[in-house]
């Protein structure tokens, strides 16, 4: 190799500046580590994107406008807790539902598409598994630098004297707080996408996203609505917001199972489509 050869072979190129920058970025932003880790794959047509775009402009309206029309009988901050509370719920269900449906589809698939089933399921406990590490690293948090015995939180005090110690002890106090706040932020995200993917079923079978996320969708909404817990807020008022919510939900649902539908994608087929409608498809 000439010395042109190595002097080429070892130059910085623009793009892997900005690949290296968009992995620092994807590392530092929680929310962008939990969309690379745990959010499936878009499909490569137009109707893919767009669904997928609309699945969260719904979610984003849809919270701001519960928080606007709800301002006068509830903070934001109640409003922001009670949809945490209702991801988990949904994010929870999901994955006790896990099973049955995957049960199911094995025994339904024609015979030859059964083995993508099964590495569908790997895909889906990998997914499980990458969603646990942010509860599994809080917890390790706690128990290195938890107190036994109470229930407040020390750093581990420096052995290094003077200023070099007291700068060693700032480090460490915001090293652990800035860790738990960029944890609570990638938990917060993991719930929202465990919830808005129904636990990640579609890793076993895309029509499984769609039909799964709807049904417990209308579990949890249902049990809301024969509850009637409206918190403060006028009956009307609540009950529009729930319907309208369930509605649009409804509405994204079978657009989505139509799209995928047409598409090729059956139940007995195994998750790998029959054929691609070419038309929808950017030219």
């Amino acid at each position: 190799m000439t010395a042109v050869q190595r002097k080429r072979s070892y130059e910085i190129k623009p793009d892997h500046v900005i690949m290296f920058g968009r992995v620092i970025v994807t590392v530092v932003f929680p929310w962008l580590m939990a969309k690379f880790l745990l959010k499936p794959g878009v499909g490569p047509l137009r109707d893919d994107r767009f669904l997928d775009r609309l699945g969260f402009w719904r979610a984003a309206v849809g919270l701001v406008v519960i928080v606007v029309a709800t301002y006068p009988f509830q903070s934001p901050g109640t409003v922001l807790g009670s949809n945490v509370t209702k991801m988990w719920l949904t994010a929870s269900y999901a994955m006790l539902a896990v099973p049955l449906p995957f049960l199911v589809l094995l025994i339904a698939t024609r015979s030859g598409h059964r083995v993508q089933l099964l590495r569908g399921a790997l895909r889906l406990l990998r997914r499980m598994a990458l969603a646990s590490t942010g509860f599994l690293l809080l917890i390790g948090i706690f128990l290195v630098f938890g107190r036994e015995g109470g229930t407040s939180y020390k750093v581990a005090e420096t052995s290094l004297p003077g200023l070099p110690g007291f700068l060693v002890g700032v480090l460490k106090v915001f090293g652990v707080v800035g860790g738990l706040c960029w944890l609570a932020i990638f938990i917060l995200c993991t719930i929202y996408w465990a919830a808005r993917t129904g636990f990640w079923l579609s890793e076993i079978h895309p029509l499984l996203a769609p039909v799964s996320t709807t049904i417990v969708m209308l579990l949890i909404n249902g049990r809301e609505i024969i509850e009637f817990d409206t918190r403060g807020v006028p009956g009307s008022l609540w009950l529009t917001l729930n319907l309208c919510g369930t509605a649009s939900a409804l509405v994204l649902a079978v657009f989505e199972y139509r799209h995928l539908h047409s598409i090729g994608y059956r139940f007995r087929s195994g998750p790998q489509p029959a054929a691609i409608d070419v038309r929808t498809s950017d030219q």
